[in-house]
């Protein structure tokens, strides 16, 4: 697999670019396919000191108008949201970069782990309001409770350093 790039942009923020090839995993492309959104969560940690930074992307295929819903939000706290037609559009929209980290210094040593869940942030929240409200079956809410604390479907780390100029 392609590893992804770290690039230095304006104000010390390290931004990742993400290759492409991460949607054509079989786990991901599983998940992509069946309807429900799928979060991809970024967090870089400081190899040496306490900083940290995250960015988030959430795809979500609709399989009956066949485009996809995207969100991207990175450590700016800018979020961006498209409707879009096509994989290759997907792919590009994708690969575009995602500021994830700021640093304190001319040069930064991160950890990067990205990570897969099955499901939004506001899904697993509803999920959980739901829960809470509904008085019916203690078996259907340990069904749904159990869902809502699966393990990610995948996830991949990488280490990089990046030096500002």
């Amino acid at each position: 697999m392609v590893p992804p790039s770290f690039t230095a942009q304006p104000g010390r923020v390290v931004a990742v670019v993400l290759p492409a090839s991460l949607l054509s995993d079989r786990d991901v492309q599983r998940q992509l396919a069946s309807g429900l959104t799928t979060t991809f969560v970024l967090v870089a940690r400081q190899r040496e000191g306490n900083g940290r930074g995250a960015a988030r992307i959430e795809i979500r295929f609709d399989p009956w108008d066949e485009v996809w819903f995207v969100r991207r939000m990175g450590i700016d706290g800018k979020e961006e949201k498209q409707r879009i037609a096509t994989r290759d559009a997907l792919e590009k929209w994708w690969s575009a970069a995602v500021p994830v980290f700021s640093a304190n210094a001319a040069r930064v040593a991160l950890n990067v782990t990205l990570t897969v869940l099955p499901f939004s942030t506001a899904e697993g929240e509803d999920a959980r309001r739901w829960i809470a409200a509904d008085q019916g079956s203690p078996l259907v809410a340990a069904l749904i409770g159990t869902t809502l604390d699966a393990k990610p479907i995948r996830s991949w780390r990488w280490q990089t350093e990046v030096e500002f100029k």
